[in-house]
């Protein structure tokens, strides 16, 4: 069996708390849990990480935004 939740804080669900699954024995479940989502996404920006600004976005709204330069 295999089970992937994703990226650990970059859901694109509308919730922006960190997920990840616990397997046991025959089930999956998916846990959140809360973090500091302003501050991660203010570190992104100030460390000059590339598209930090997009990531940020990304981040504190927990849905998926095309990259710049896609957008319509």
């Amino acid at each position: 069996m295999v089970a992937n939740s994703g990226c650990l804080s970059l859901s694109y669900d509308g919730d922006p708390r960190a997920s990840y699954a616990v397997v046991d024995e025959d089930a999956v479940a998916i846990r959140r849990v809360e973090y500091d989502v302003d501050r991660e996404a203010r570190a992104l920006v100030s460390a000059g990480f590339p598209y930090g600004a997009w990531f940020a976005e990304m981040l504190r709204t927990a849905v998926y935004i095309a990259p710049p330069g896609n957008r319509p």
